[in-house]
């Protein structure tokens, strides 16, 4: 091949790489780009790449980093279900008492806020638009159900997440379900927001004092959504495994609200709303298990640190 026959396919070479480059939308590579180029070997890009799955160990709090909930480690245990009958400020739904073992499980720190919300879901159906920490309220369980199941989709990590079960709320309420009325103490205008002191709207998450499990706002702000399908009593049924099947068409909500007075914020308290129903002064709280273990070729665990808040 001649000098002057090789120069022209060079430039030929170069011509070509440069127009399939704009013609793709791209920026233009540089001649020593272009010639450097082999078609015949894989590119080692980041996003090509899989992934490893973070692995999160029972008995330590952590962060979800894309909704950022602060998740507390509630350790299982056993305890009373429901309250006495000469309980004062009893409802007849909240008997007959019964003991309930609960496994450990993680636990919100607080309601799920409104940002907490649209950093998954890029709405925000609250009433109260004041801030993003106020809790997130007026969504439907469908909506609710639609937010936990991003947090699924695309978290990488071996927890799954859901609402938690009427049990495991009640035993956290009880500080590990202690014979206890109220999360806080036994003086409700200390630890929640309610009637007498709310102004008559919700208020920022964990401006009240925790429980003894570090958890806030279990009383009052906003009522939250649980797992279970609600029944008028307890019945024979075991309340560990949430009643998702039987009951009535009506889900439990527990821990009472903004407008509501003392008797409504106690522990062994239950409501109800169907699963369609808008409330400014209902929301929810964000639990999560360990999921079962399956083995999948090329995934990487590595361990997660302690999250200091």
């Amino acid at each position: 091949m001649t000098h002057s026959h090789a120069l022209t396919r060079l430039a030929g070479i170069r011509f070509l790489a440069a127009t399939l480059t704009l013609s793709a939308g791209l920026m233009p590579l540089s001649t020593a780009q272009a010639s450097l180029i082999n078609e015949w070997e894989p590119l080692d890009t980041e996003a090509a790449r899989p992934k490893p799955t973070v692995t999160i160990q029972p008995g330590q709090n952590w962060r979800d980093p894309m909704s950022e909930v602060n998740l507390l480690w509630i350790a299982g245990g056993c305890y009373d279900m429901g309250s006495p009958p000469r309980a004062e400020g009893r409802e007849s739904d909240e008997g007959p008492v019964h003991q309930e073992c609960v496994k450990g499980f993680w636990l919100g720190e607080t309601e799920v806020t409104q940002g907490q919300w649209r950093r998954v879901m890029h709405n925000n159906p609250s009433r109260f638009r004041k801030g993003e920490n106020y809790p997130l309220e007026n969504a439907t369980r469908e909506e609710i159900n639609e937010f936990i199941a991003q947090l699924n989709s695309r978290a990488r990590i071996n927890v799954q997440f859901r609402l938690p079960s009427e049990a495991e709320w009640e035993f956290a309420c009880r500080n590990g379900g202690q014979r206890t009325i109220f999360p806080g103490g036994s003086d409700p205008t200390r630890y929640a927001w309610f009637g007498p002191n709310s102004l008559g709207t919700s208020q920022p998450v964990g401006l009240r004092p925790a429980n003894q499990l570090g958890l806030k706002d279990m009383s009052g702000n906003v009522w939250e959504w649980v797992q279970d399908r609600y029944q008028s009593s307890y019945g024979s049924n075991n309340k560990a495994a949430p009643n998702s099947a039987g009951g009535t068409e009506f889900f439990t909500i527990r821990g009472g609200g903004w407008q509501d007075e003392a008797h409504s914020l106690r522990c062994a308290n239950r409501g109800f709303q169907s699963d369609n129903s808008r409330r400014p002064d209902l929301g929810l709280r964000l639990a999560a298990s360990v999921k079962t273990k399956e083995k999948k070729n090329g995934t990487r665990s590595t361990d997660i640190k302690r999250m200091p808040f």
